[in-house]
């Protein structure tokens, strides 16, 4: 056999009964994270069934991918219990059941308290002091300006939004993370906004 066969041939990994994984190249059990790690490097690698000699390389290897997304997404403990409740309804059909509208509960809430904010400082004319500034930034505005930003933001917020419940149904949970984390600064956006708000009307008063 030539070398370049060889150099062809996948590092065959036998996995036994015991859900064991041996490599038969290094005569040495290894992990998922090792064949994930050797994966990562290029290496190609063949899983089988000890017993049975069928090929688990497909089925290894999703799983592999799930405990990556599981250690990134670190999907709530109730998310979880809630699918695995559902064992006849699809983690795509969950997804648009459950999680959209609790999405959409979240981007309601922030739009919400955004028009409250505005029409009380349409009603009391929008004169306020003119050192209010947008929050994390260096820039002066007025608290009309400020909301009209962070209402612009919600727009902003909403289309990406829409996007990743989008990518998020067709990859099943890869983008729950970042769309959690937009949820997150948003509202934290929204509560410095309310304060800044607060203390303007408690100067003026």
């Amino acid at each position: 056999m030539s070398d370049a066969a060889t150099a062809a041939e996948p590092k065959v990994i036998k996995r036994y009964t015991n859900r064991k994984l041996y490599d038969t190249v290094e005569s040495r059990y290894v992990t998922l994270d090792e064949i994930a790690e050797m994966v990562k490097q290029g290496v190609e690698v063949k899983i089988v069934d000890n017993r049975t000699k069928e090929d688990l390389t497909s089925v290894t290897l999703a799983q592999i991918v799930f405990e990556e997304e599981k250690k990134k997404s670190q999907m709530p403990l109730s998310v979880l219990r809630e699918i695995i409740r559902r064992p006849g309804e699809s983690l795509t059909d969950f997804l648009k059941t459950e999680v959209g509208p609790r999405v959409e509960s979240f981007r309601e809430e922030a739009q919400s308290r955004i028009d409250k904010l505005l029409r009380r400082d349409e009603k009391e004319g929008g004169e306020k002091p003119a050192e209010a500034q947008a929050p994390g930034s260096g820039a002066s505005l007025s608290p009309a300006e400020l909301l009209k930003s962070s209402q612009r933001a919600v727009e902003e917020f909403q289309k990406r939004m829409d996007e990743r419940v989008r990518t998020v149904v067709e990859n099943v949970v890869g983008n729950l993370p970042a769309l959690g984390r937009d949820l997150t600064v948003l509202l934290q956006r929204l509560d410095a906004l309310e304060k800044k708000v607060g203390e303007l009307e408690g100067k003026k008063r």
